[in-house]
């Protein structure tokens, strides 16, 4: 299979799809601070938020979940001339809203109770932004236009929205003739800064990233198909995503990611004998089973595509069942998430957990059949102790988030990068699924 490259920061980050022999590489601030200091002691590490039981975990972090929902909705809408973001502090359990004025603070919470008046605003942590998002989303806007038209001396990787809004955090394959063709700006958590368009920006060494692509029910799964079941063309393998219908007709289409097939490529479940545990690189036979769909609808800019064809449903294919997705949702940096990866579960690691979102608003460049584009997602990582994340030939799969006794999909697996565990990455990178959902005129099919 051809090889076509990509490229994000950090270290080598891989896109999923996987070949049949091998890697295709591819506000009342002061009430919640003075709460914060007296539950200090008591304050549970992020390893130990995500070893919780997910009844635990949903008694944490769903209150913190709808704070962020609410006021990044309220301030995007309401507040764009100051507002910059929001994170979510678990440990603390807190919520902080970062905002380029904060007398602005209590005007946005009041908006954003207007949507959800039991909203528990005690909880939110009000500080001072350097930039408003609106302004960071403009300068990355233009930094990647020069980017795209070769008007720079070195090559853009990826543009990370700092989740404070303190920066641009920039990954180029020349750093220092970055920074020497932009004015200097001191330094921003101790790395020296530069200037564009009127924000800081931070340049770093960035690297290439490469687009990729319950056992039997898994591997050779029967209509109507869910979220993680195994998706292949015969030669390119990738995981099923969000299980939806048009909104305009009920007509069922089953999302994965654009990078996995070309359009018009027609889209099954894997056959043959299924993937010993541990051993799904070496088992991969390319032959195809039930009939998912034909890719038709495609769009780069959220590495997402449409498999028209057979029903499905709005599960996921758990590590050992099945368990329902009944909403969506975006993710915010602080929050955790799983993955039900195909490959990552053929390799012994079941359906993933413990992955913590480490930058809400993440643009980074990705090559694919279709061509080159700017693909806007978000980052998370595997937690310390944990040894995965992510694999080759998981692209496509439902990222999601446990809600009680159901799931909340939150998007699609679109790449990774190292340090690598055999054929796993330590970061992992998603598009979101309020974003694809809307793009195509989807809504998530929860018939069960």
């Amino acid at each position: 299979m051809p090889e076509s490259r990509c490229w994000v920061n950090r270290s080598l980050r891989v896109v999923l799809t996987l070949g049949t022999t091998g890697a295709a590489l591819l506000a009342a601030p002061t009430t919640a601070a003075q709460a914060a200091g007296t539950a200090m002691s008591a304050r549970p590490t992020a390893a130990q938020i995500a070893m919780m039981s997910p009844a635990a975990q949903n008694r944490l972090l769903d209150p913190l979940r709808a704070i962020a929902g609410a006021v990044d909705t309220a301030g995007e809408k309401s507040d764009p001339g100051s507002y910059a973001g929001v994170r979510i502090d678990a440990p603390a359990g807190l919520v902080h809203l970062y905002t380029t004025v904060p007398a602005d603070a209590p005007g946005l919470l009041q908006a954003a109770r207007r949507t959800d008046p039991g909203l528990d605003t005690s909880r939110v942590e009000v500080d001072k932004a350097a930039f408003t998002l609106r302004a960071l989303h403009a300068a990355r806007s233009s930094l990647l236009a020069e980017a795209d038209a070769h008007e720079l001396p070195y090559e853009v990787y990826s543009v990370a929205v700092a989740p404070d809004g303190s920066a641009l955090d920039v990954a180029v394959d020349k750093p220092v003739t970055a920074r020497a063709d932009l004015p200097a700006a001191g330094a921003t958590d101790g790395r020296q800064a530069n200037t564009f368009d009127g924000v800081t920006v931070v340049f770093q060494q960035g690297s290439p990233i490469t687009p990729a692509s319950w056992a039997d029910v898994k591997w050779h799964d029967s209509s109507p198909f869910i979220g993680g079941d195994v998706l292949t063309d015969g030669s390119s393998y990738c995981s099923a995503g969000l299980p939806a219908v048009r909104t305009s007709d009920g007509h069922p289409i089953m999302v994965t990611a654009n990078h996995c097939f070309p359009t018009g490529d027609r889209v099954y479940t894997g056959a043959g004998t299924t993937p010993t545990t541990g051993n799904f690189y070496n088992d991969l036979n390319g032959q195809e089973g039930n009939y998912v769909g034909t890719v038709t609808g495609t769009s780069g800019s959220w590495d997402a595509e449409e498999l028209d064809g057979a029903n499905n449903n709005s599960d996921e294919s758990d590590s050992t069942t099945w368990e329902p997705v009944t909403s969506d949702a975006y993710s915010y940096t602080g929050d955790y998430v799983c993955q039900d990866g195909a490959a990552s579960f053929f390799m012994g690691y079941g359906t993933v957990c413990a992955i913590e979102v480490t930058n809400q608003d993440i643009t980074y460049s990705l090559t694919d059949w279709s061509g080159t584009h700017n693909v806007r997602g978000v980052e998370g990582t595997r937690l310390p102790g944990e040894q995965w994340a992510v694999g080759h030939g998981d692209s496509g799969a439902m990222v999601f988030a446990v809600s009680g006794s159901t799931r909340q999909a939150r998007g699609v697996v679109s790449a990774l990068t190292d340090p690598y565990q055999t054929e796993g990455g330590s970061y992992i990178y998603w598009t979101e699924a309020p974003d694809i959902l809307g793009h195509f005129g989807l809504k998530l099919n929860p018939t069960t």
